[in-house]
């Protein structure tokens, strides 16, 4: 534990820790099946609640005229 303060307190600012931090590569290529699947199913859903949407106001107005 003493070591992690001592890394700390060696820290000139916080700026400069972030940018170490910055400095790390991301990792893009782990995109994985089950990601690309979730954006399939994130995209319909999204389009299957807009089309319930409209299909109950289109039922409304039916009943209504």
């Amino acid at each position: 534990m003493a070591e992690e303060f001592a890394a700390i307190a060696g820290a000139s600012s916080l700026i400069e820790t972030a940018e170490v931090r910055r400095d790390i590569p991301a990792r893009f290529e782990s995109v994985t099946i089950a990601d690309r699947a979730e954006r399939g199913v994130q995209f319909v859903s999204r389009w299957a609640g807009i089309l319930a949407f409209a299909g109950t106001v289109a039922a409304i107005v039916w009943l209504l005229l």
